[in-house]
């Protein structure tokens, strides 16, 4: 008999890169690596917006989504502050791969902030940032625009409406 092997894309750190990669390419300009974490939780777990407290404009665009419910998942999903402390070390392993491939601007890295070296991203895996970015069109701009335009700091700041600590591990 054979051992069957299950694969899970939140503990790929190659699937996290491929995620933050998409995101960073969608944005263009970059973001704050910690609200990068969070879009990157978000873009793996779509449902898990559907816990956050958004403002009404945010939370309408996020309904016509039509995300499936947390129940109807094929897999139960902890609290929202377990699965950020989860992902943190895969997302921080994809951050250091990135930037050792020089996929990352160096000098945002420093003020922890993750930007694409456009230059530097090899066409066949462009190509398939687009294609994907594409199929999942709406939700990509919800996250961009609508949730990453979140502010990073203050009392209704990102964090604290998706319900994660403000700061991870340094990458």
């Amino acid at each position: 008999m054979s051992d069957l092997r299950v694969w899970y894309a939140a503990r790929d750190p190659y699937h996290c890169a491929f995620r933050m990669i998409r995101l960073l390419s969608r944005n263009g300009a970059g973001l704050p690596i910690d609200q990068l974490r969070v879009l990157d939780m978000l873009l793996m777990y779509p449902s898990l917006s559907l816990r956050m407290k958004l403002p009404a404009e945010v939370r309408k665009t996020m309904l016509a989504l039509r995300l499936p419910p947390l129940k109807a998942l094929f897999v139960s999903l902890p609290g929202t502050a377990s699965i950020w402390q989860d992902l943190q070390l895969y997302q921080s392993t994809a951050l250091k791969q990135l930037a050792g491939r020089s996929l990352l601007k160096q000098d945002a890295l420093r003020d922890r902030y993750a930007a694409l070296a456009p230059d530097q991203l090899p066409s066949a895996l462009r190509d398939r940032v687009e294609a994907e970015n594409a199929e999942q069109a709406a939700l990509m701009t919800f996250l961009i625009d609508d949730i990453a335009t979140l502010p990073v700091s203050g009392s209704d700041n990102i964090f604290k409406r998706a319900g994660v600590p403000a700061r991870g591990p340094i990458a």
